[in-house]
């Protein structure tokens, strides 16, 4: 399927505002959620903030899904259920005003921001029903991606810059 001009035009802004924003972004593979093979060959490693390499990349493929990798200090919390998300947000209230995108599957992403010299590795399962992606190493589906059987990803808190990200609550930490 093949995105009528203006489709492409409002994409591309969409992928400038990430950029905006401070984050990269990579093509994915159309209706999918793995790095678009022939775009980036090496995966999110090629992720990129440069104007030119994404419009590149969207007008040779213009229905590919869009991945963001979050920045070093950013911490994407991936909540895989609904009950997972509504135990966090009842437990950190101040975890509701964070940027956050809802998933296909009921699911969110949280962006959120580290605090200066903590590490966490990417992909661990410290809290139940959640993976930790971002920080420079991990890659999360972004809106406007959509599945192939419909299903779309869409901002429920719009993103911000990094530094203007909530802090991850320190208990979230221990």
């Amino acid at each position: 399927m093949r995105f009528p001009k203006a489709n492409c035009t409002t994409l591309l802004a969409v992928l400038q505002r990430y950029v905006r924003l401070g984050y990269a972004v990579l093509p994915l593979v159309p209706g999918e959620k793995r790095p678009h093979f022939r775009l980036v060959p090496h995966g999110l490693k090629e992720a990129s903030q440069d104007p030119a390499t994404l419009e590149a990349w969207w007008r040779s493929c213009p229905e590919a899904g869009v991945g963001i990798l979050a920045p070093e200090g950013v911490l994407v919390l991936d909540v895989d259920q609904g009950e997972a998300w509504e135990a966090l947000r009842r437990d950190f209230q101040a975890l509701e005003a964070a940027p956050r995108q809802k998933t296909p599957k009921g699911g969110v992403h949280l962006f959120l921001r580290l605090p200066e010299g903590v590490k966490l590795s990417a992909s661990v399962r410290a809290i139940p029903g959640v993976d930790l992606r971002g920080m420079g190493r991990a890659y999360v589906v972004a809106a406007p991606t959509r599945l192939k059987d419909g299903r779309t990803y869409a901002w429920e808190v719009p993103l911000v810059r990094p530094e203007a990200l909530p802090p991850v609550p320190d208990a979230l930490l221990v």
